[in-house]
């Protein structure tokens, strides 16, 4: 079975089988490519040109945010590598319903055949998620201060202050490991006991993972571009769907409202709004719910029904359709054909090949500084 499942001709037909039967089954939900043709006729060409290219920008800043959290780990990764994983996971998950867990799927075994641990992948997960969440509720508690939006602000700023804990807990872990370590060995004989298991089962494990965590080291100011670049990436997003509304009515969205246009403001608002009713992804890029929150708040805001129609089929033929055609693309092209290699900095310790004789270069770079230390 390992051997039918790593053969070249299966990588590259597995997918393509799956994407022809996502395709077939949701075919009916695919009406919106067409009509997003249709729509980029009428369209400024320099506001589509515009939203493309911030789309673009959005996707390498969250490549960035993986390439520090990896470096943080010890783990040097080239940019090219972050993000052409940040492309193709996006892929995976924008395709498939319920996309995200087949995103986290490709995403950890790429990290950890680049050398991460499973500690480091699971931290980055973690760490990632809760800071991309966070500048979420920011803006959608920003959007209800300024435009008094009809949104909970009481479940928004519970969200708020658990993304946060959580982000602070996760940056607290990865400085004080020894801590967490004396804690795991305390605390776990108790439960163990409680349960009525051997006192000693499970803390070898435990313990081996919190031991990996000797290799973070993620400084304040790390601490703080990582969360600049995961804001960056949220409000480029935006600026993509700011760019779709000034394509499609041809006036710019400012912060004073004008007739049959939205604003800044507006536009945020959108933006929450189908975030959040995107959230639960029960069709392949939360088809229906996303255009119908975008729609419907765009026209709460001021803009007439015709255009946020066309506002929201080329904001989703930009940044679905088109976005995740360049992530299979590089799917194929970088991952499948290459065997998930990856390609360490130059100059940073672990230059060679990702992985020699199975052997991840994030090992020798860890020998090496242990060397320099001794």
């Amino acid at each position: 079975m390992r051997q039918f499942l790593t053969n070249p001709w299966v990588k590259w037909l597995a997918p393509l089988v799956i994407l022809g039967l996502v395709l077939l089954l949701f075919r009916d939900q695919l009406h919106f490519i067409g009509e997003g043709w249709a729509a980029l006729e009428d369209a400024n060409p320099l506001g589509v040109v515009i939203a493309i290219v911030v789309i673009v920008i959005s996707f390498f800043a969250m490549a960035e945010v993986m390439h520090l959290l990896m470096r943080a780990g010890d783990t040097y990764i080239s940019r090219v590598d972050t993000t052409a994983l940040t492309f193709a996971s996006n892929a995976w998950s924008a395709t498939f319903p319920g996309g995200p867990a087949f995103s986290a799927v490709l995403t950890f075994q790429v990290q950890r055949k680049w050398g991460a641990s499973v500690i480091l992948c699971s931290w980055f997960f973690v760490l990632s998620s809760a800071l991309s969440t966070m500048w979420l509720v920011v803006l959608g508690i920003a959007g209800v201060f300024f435009l008094g939006a009809n949104i909970s602000l009481w479940s928004l700023g519970i969200t708020l202050l658990c993304m946060t804990g959580l982000s602070w807990l996760v940056y607290w872990a990865a400085q004080n490991p020894r801590r967490l370590r004396r804690w795991a060995e305390s605390l776990i004989p108790r439960l163990n006991r409680a349960l009525r298991r051997d006192p000693q089962a499970g803390i070898e494990a435990v313990v081996r993972h919190i031991n990996q965590m000797d290799n973070v080291s993620l400084t304040l100011g790390q601490f703080g571009a990582i969360s600049l670049w995961s804001l960056l990436n949220r409000l480029f997003d935006i600026a993509t769907l700011w760019a779709c509304v000034w394509a499609v009515t041809g006036s710019v969205p400012i912060l004073t409202p004008e007739a049959d246009n939205t604003t800044v403001v507006g536009v945020l608002l959108a933006y929450v709004t189908a975030k959040i009713a995107g959230s639960v992804q029960a069709t392949p890029g939360g088809l229906g719910p996303v255009e119908a929150a975008l729609t419907t708040t765009l026209v709460a805001t001021g803009m007439t029904v015709v255009d946020a129609t066309g506002t929201v089929i080329i904001y989703r033929l930009i940044s679905l359709a088109l976005m995740t055609l360049i992530g299979w693309l590089v799917y194929f092209l970088y991952f499948v054909r290459r065997g998930f290699s990856a390609r360490a900095e130059d100059g940073s310790p672990g230059d060679s090949e990702m992985v020699s004789e199975g052997k991840p270069a994030a090992i020798d770079s860890q020998h090496h500084r242990s060397k320099e230390q001794s």
